[in-house]
């Protein structure tokens, strides 16, 4: 093999003579560069060609190289090898690298073959016959590899593997499949104990028909109806219906009606009905689960799940989920109703709750005090809607009644929730010093909360509807007389390119409900919003005031 590389170095160094090639560089630096990467760099700089074996030279090694004033090739070699174990020969212009003898770090140096001591027809003396024979003979039983350079000197091994599969099971007859579980299956049993029946030892390995448990009976299967005083325990399936005055345990799947006074625990699918006065546990339902306290499926739940406290679910609910406290289902869900707070994944329905609602995607809709999700494609009414890729906005606006509003609108397009808080300035007659009224600017606010609906005609002109009510504060930190602006407005908003902030304008109602008296004539009504007109106006303990203006502002 180096006499090989020996005679492909001499000819391409012959081939070479002729190419012209700078004799030094006025100077040459890298940081911290693999390799690899300088060798092709040199071969650039100098026209030279690297010849080595990537199993013996480490080309991901990273180096560092910087010598100035003449930097000739073998100064730029000679800095390598000082940080890496290799070393060079230079032959015109071919540069052959090889692993240095002087250190073992790379722990890949070629290991040296043993010399032979004696003559022996397996392991013959000549090297080159040895060598003949080392190319013709491969390890027992191991894949053949195939050594692939890629460019910049990198190599790795492609391996064929031969799979070997265990031959299949030789096939079950019908002889074979009857002997087996021939006797498996009983008419009726009756025990009172586990093991103590007519089943004796081998209650659990029999499915009956007709199950009788006087206290507490363990049987393989039931296919047909199973009545246990207490506690009835299935090792395999249940078809049919299982009556436990205590509860009943099923290993496998449960298909048709399975009752008990306190509980029922099925680790496989249940297909009809589960009903416990307590709870209710299993793997997987398409069925009506009914408990007293709590109903849990560690699956998908399709159908209907019913509690006084929780129901729980660890895959979808297709189906209706009701209780008093919390429903939870990890994925897509149908419909949950509760007294408190409904969690779900996806939502195709509705949910219903006191509280709070939680979902990632909702098709239909959120009732609750709180209404939380990713998406809604539907109506979430609450007194807070936050919908992350929904409809929030902050505006700033103007009209007749307050001159300086700023609201702040979360929820959907559909529906959404508005925060408002507005201020007026007016002129009121302060008494002078010398009896003379003079005029001071006196300040009033509000605080309201409204609800609103967006429809967008194109990617720019959008419709608003808005309707709010806003506590009036006249003249004072807080009037306590019911003092209240309702408004109605319909505005047009043109948006920018953003599609985010826009302009509007639009008509707006205002209706005054206002307690407020006079301190002087005891006449009901505001005293600061006094619109220039009114199209109705009257009330005796309850002082009503109707008009309309036009409000204006930017949406953001």
């Amino acid at each position: 093999m180096k006499k090989l590389l020996l005679l492909t170095g001499l000819l391409l160094a012959g081939a070479g003579l002729n190419a012209q090639a700078p004799v030094a560089l006025a100077s040459y630096r890298t940081i911290n560069q693999s390799l690899g990467e300088v060798l092709k760099d040199l071969e650039q700089q100098f026209q030279v060609r690297f010849s080595y074996s990537p199993d013996f030279i480490p080309l991901e090694r990273k180096v560092s190289v910087n010598v100035e004033e003449g930097a000739k090739l073998e100064a730029i070699m000679d800095e390598i090898c000082r940080q890496l174990p290799i070393s060079y020969r230079k032959m015109g212009n071919q540069v052959m690298l090889k692993p240095s003898r002087k250190t073992d770090e790379l722990g890949q140096l070629e290991p040296v073959k043993p010399k032979v001591r004696q003559q022996s027809p397996i392991y013959p003396e000549d090297a080159a016959e040895r060598e003949r024979l080392s190319q013709r003979m491969e390890p027992i039983r191991q894949p053949k590899t195939k050594v692939i350079n890629s460019p910049g000197g990198n190599a790795y091994k492609e391996i064929h593997v031969d799979l070997y599969h265990l031959p299949p099971p030789p096939a079950v007859t019908a002889e074979a499949d009857e002997e087996v579980y021939r006797g498996d299956r009983r008419l009726a049993q009756v025990s009172i104990l586990p093991y103590v029946g007519t089943n004796l030892e081998r209650s659990a390995e029999i499915t009956n028909n007709v199950s009788l448990n006087v206290l507490w009976g363990t049987n393989g299967g039931v296919d047909g109806l199973e009545v246990g005083g207490l506690y009835n325990k299935i090792i395999n399936d249940v078809e049919g219906v299982q009556i436990a005055g205590v509860g009943s345990q099923v290993g496998g799947d449960v298909i048709g009606t399975q009752v008990g006074g306190v509980f029922n625990v099925n680790n496989g699918k249940v297909q009809g009905v589960q009903a416990a006065g307590v709870f209710n546990i299993a793997g997987e339902t398409q069925a009506i689960q009914a408990a007293g306290l709590f109903n849990i499926s560690h699956g998908d739940a399709a159908g209907l799940q019913a509690s006084g406290l929780f129901n729980i679910s660890g895959g979808k609910a297709e189906g209706l989920q009701v209780a008093s406290l919390f429903n939870k289902s990890q994925g897509f869900t149908r419909s949950q109703i509760s007294g408190l707070f409904n969690k779900a994944g996806d939502v195709e329905g509705g949910q219903v709750s006191a509280l709070f609602n939680k979902a990632k995607r909702v098709d239909g809709f959120q009732v609750a005090l709180i209404n939380v999700a990713d998406t809604v494609n539907g109506v979430p009414v609450g007194l807070l809607n936050i919908v992350k890729n929904g409809y929030n906005r902050f505006e700033l606006s103007s009209n007749d009644a307050l001159f300086a509003n700023a609201a702040l609108k979360l929820g959907a397009y559909s529906f959404y929730n508005i925060f408002k808080v507005g201020m007026r300035w007016d002129m009121q007659e302060q008494p002078g010093t010398v009896g003379a009224a003079e005029e001071a600017r006196a300040y009033s606010w509000g605080l309201g909360y409204g609800i609103g609906t967006t429809k967008r005609f194109t990617p720019n002109l959008m419709m608003n509807v808005e309707a709010t009510c806003m506590h009036i504060n006249e003249l004072e930190r807080w009037t306590k007389a019911v003092n209240l602006l309702n408004q109605l407005s319909l505005t047009l908003g043109y948006n920018g390119t953003d599609r985010k902030t826009s302009f509007f304008a639009g008509p707006i109602a205002h209706l005054m409900v206002s307690r407020v008296a006079d301190p002087e004539t005891g006449e009901l009504g505001s005293r600061v919003i006094d619109p220039s007109y009114t199209l109705a106006e009257g009330g005796q303990n309850t002082h009503l005031r109707f008009w309309v203006g036009v409000q204006g502002g930017i949406r953001f």
